[in-house]
C-alpha cells in the first residue's frame, strides 16, 4: 500500500469511527447527560420555590410575633384599630385575639367579637405553642366575609400565645391567611421557574397546586414519597397521561416558622428531556462534523505540503536507478524530505565522478 493510500485509509477509518460515535455512543451519552440535567433542574427549582414560600410565610409569622407583643394592655377598641392596621394591604384575611376562655375580645373589622373559637384548632394549639394550620374551609367567617359566594373561603392559620410580662398566658392571637393568595403565589412562582408544583399535606392530600389537578394523585409514586417525607426524584406518568420528571421537597421551613406539615412536589414534562437531548445531539454532531472537516482539510494539506515532495523524490530516485541523468529537486518542506533530497544529490555527484 502506498503512503498516499495508507493516509487516506486512515482518514476513512477515522471518519467511520466518528460516524459510529455520533450514531451509537453519542445518543446514550446525550440521554444520560440531559436526564441528569433535568433531574437537577427540577430538584433545584422546587427547592428554591419552597424556600421562597417559607420565607414569605415567615414574614407573616414575624408580624404575628410583633403583634402578640403589643396585645397586652390594649382595650377592645384600640386593639381592633391596631389589628386593622396590621392586616391592611396584606394577605391576611382576618386577625383576632381571643382570651383564655376562647371568646374573641377584638378582631379586624370587629368580626367574630364576642364569639367563641374555643374549639378551633388554631386556638387550642395556639394556647400551648406556635401553630401553623393547613388549608381549611372557613367555618365561622364564611357568612361574614362572603355570604353570597358559592365557592367556600379557605384559609391557612398562624397562631401563638399572648403572655403578660410575668409569663402568664392571656389568650391567643390568630391570623387567617387567604388560601387564594397561596395558590396565586404557587402559580406565579412556578411559572417563573418553568415547573409545576403541588403542596402535599401530612396526610397525603393535595393542599394547593399551581395547576388544575386532574384525577387522583394518590397512586403517583412521587406523591406517595412526598407524603412519607422522602426526598427523591422520579420519572413517571401522572393521571393526566403526561410523563413527568418530579422531585420532592420534604419540608417547607424557614426561620422560626412553625411547620404546616407540607411537602412540595415539583415536576417538569419528560418531553423537555427529549427536546434538550435533540438539541444537544445537533450541537455535538455539528461540532463533530466540523472537527472531521478540519481533520480532513489538515490531512490533505499535510499530503500536499509534506508527503507530495517526498513522493516526487522517491520517483526521482527510481528514475536515477534506471540510469536517467536527472538532478533531484531541493525541498525544504520537511527535515526528512531535505535529507532525502541531499542524499540523492550526493549519490548523483558520486556516480558522475571527476572528468578530464
Amino acid at each position: 500500500m502506498s503512503l498516499t493510500n495508507a493516509l487516506y485509509a486512515c482518514i476513512a477509518g477515522g471518519m467511520v469511527l466518528l460516524a459510529v460515535a455520533i450514531g451509537f455512543v453519542l445518543p446514550n451519552f446525550a440521554n444520560e447527560l440531559t436526564s441528569r440535567s433535568l433531574e437537577n433542574a427540577v430538584r433545584t427549582r422546587s427547592a428554591s420555590l419552597a424556600q421562597d414560600l417559607a420565607r414569605s410565610l415567615n414574614d407573616d409569622w414575624e408580624k404575628l410575633v410583633a403583634i402578640s407583643e403589643r396585645i397586652p394592655g390594649l382595650d377592645a377598641e384600640t386593639g381592633r384599630i391596631f389589628l386593622d392596621g396590621a392586616a391592611s394591604g396584606s394577605n391576611i384575611s382576618w386577625a383576632g385575639f381571643a382570651g383564655t376562655d376562647g371568646t374573641v375580645r377584638f378582631a379586624t373589622g370587629g368580626l367574630l367579637e364576642g364569639e367563641s373559637v374555643a374549639t378551633r384548632p388554631w386556638f387550642t394549639a395556639g394556647l400551648r405553642h406556635g401553630f401553623a394550620g393547613d388549608v381549611h374551609e372557613a367555618v365561622l367567617l364564611q357568612s361574614l366575609l362572603a355570604p353570597d359566594v358559592a365557592e367556600p373561603i379557605r384559609f391557612i392559620d398562624l397562631a401563638r400565645p399572648v403572655t403578660s410580662e410575668t409569663g402568664r398566658t392571656l389568650g391567643v392571637i390568630g391570623l387567617h391567611i387567604d388560601a387564594g393568595w397561596l395558590e396565586r403565589y404557587l402559580v406565579e412562582s412556578a411559572a417563573a421557574r418553568g415547573i409545576d408544583v403541588v403542596l402535599i399535606s401530612a396526610d397525603g392530600a393535595v393542599a394547593s397546586a399551581s395547576f388544575d389537578v386532574e384525577g387522583d394523585l394518590s397512586g403517583v409514586d412521587i406523591v406517595r414519597a412526598a407524603g412519607a417525607g422522602a426526598s427523591t426524584v422520579t420519572t413517571e406518568d401522572w393521571p393526566n397521561g403526561t410523563r413527568y420528571v418530579s422531585a420532592t421537597v420534604p419540608a417547607i421551613a424557614y426561620g422560626d416558622l412553625p411547620s404546616f406539615g407540607w411537602r412540595l412536589v415539583g415536576r417538569i414534562e419528560a418531553d423537555t428531556n427529549a427536546v434538550a437531548q435533540e438539541q444537544l445531539l445537533r450541537h455535538v454532531a455539528a461540532l463533530a462534523l466540523a472537527a472531521g472537516g478540519i481533520f480532513l482539510l489538515a490531512t490533505m494539506a499535510y499530503a500536499m505540503v509534506f508527503l507530495r515532495p517526498v513522493l516526487r523524490l522517491i520517483d526521482t530516485a527510481e528514475r536515477m536507478s534506471r540510469g536517467e541523468d536527472i538532478y533531484p529537486e531541493e525541498t525544504a518542506s520537511s527535515a526528512e524530505g531535505s535529507r532525502l533530497g541531499a542524499a540523492l544529490a550526493r549519490m548523483r555527484a558520486g556516480r558522475a565522478g571527476p572528468t578530464g
